[in-house]
């Protein structure tokens, strides 16, 4: 996978490493901080503290050699002017929008490693997408096909940059989303309801896309939510909470509650 595969061979079919403690065999690049940076500004982390990305090199045995002395570099700079990356420090700034660059760090002359990174505009607004329709559970909730039909459809956020009386979608920017009611902070997935992208793995953090949207939906224990009123048909609604941050501040407009209404469909005894 790029930027998790150890080493990269350049200019030669092979390459020959030694075996001693201090000598690089292997070098890795942790995933970045976040996953893009805005024009005319460094990479910050999701608090807002600029961060450079570092490297890990490893010996033969596969123990890290602290203090090796990895360099970075924008691999496409031959391409275009996307980013410029400290080579020493690995601060990187961006220069102009791109929707994938690659940023490589190196150690000797036949060690690389890549990973993806986005040059996007600064998130000046972040609104609610669309409303999901109201989820009418399935009793006995078991299987994946049942899991699937007591998810919700996408509950939506759209972070965007306005620029005079134009909107433009903020690509590749995080977005925190947390169940308020009925409160599941950690994500628990043994609780009545929690979140999940759309392969149904759980999951509280997603991506703008190139339209500017992330989204997450929520999983139903269609048992435990909305709580049963003897055979009585139940509405309940889960709400949501989505964050936008920029150097670790909200994003005008943020946080966001969502709404997802889920019904209990009345029964006879049983479903």
């Amino acid at each position: 996978m790029l930027g998790t595969l150890v080493a990269v061979v350049t200019g030669t079919a092979c390459a020959e490493v030694g075996t001693a403690p201090d000598v690089p065999a292997a070098i890795e690049l942790p995933p970045f901080a976040y996953p893009s940076v805005v024009v005319g500004d460094t990479m910050r982390d999701e608090l807002g503290k600029a961060v450079p990305i570092r490297a890990i090199v490893r010996n033969s045995a596969g123990a890290e050699i602290v203090g090796a002395p990895a360099r970075f570099l924008y691999a496409d700079f031959n391409r275009d002017s996307a980013f410029r990356v400290d080579s020493a420090s690995g601060f990187i700034v961006a220069r102009k929008t791109l929707t994938e660059g690659r940023i490589a760090a190196r150690i000797g002359a036949s060690l690389q490693v890549l990973r993806p990174l986005t040059a996007t505009i600064r998130p000046d607004t972040a609104s609610a997408g669309g409303v999901p329709a109201a989820l009418v559970t399935i009793q006995p909730d078991t299987g994946k096909a049942r899991a699937q039909s007591n998810t919700t459809g996408d509950l939506s956020v759209i972070v965007r940059n306005r620029t005079g009386a134009e909107l433009t979608g903020v690509q590749g920017w995080l977005v925190r989303f947390q169940i308020l009611r009925p409160a599941n902070l950690p994500n628990d997935t043994a609780a009545a309801v929690y979140l999940v992208d759309d392969q149904q793995r759980a999951s509280t953090l997603d991506t703008t896309n190139s339209s500017g949207q992330a989204a997450r939906r929520v999983r139903v224990r269609a048992a435990l939510f909305p709580a049963a009123q003897g055979t009585s048909r139940v509405t309940d609604t889960v709400v949501v909470q989505a964050t936008v941050l920029y150097k670790g501040r909200p994003v005008p407009g943020a946080p966001i509650r969502l709404a997802a209404p889920v019904v209990r469909p009345a029964t006879g005894g049983s479903n």
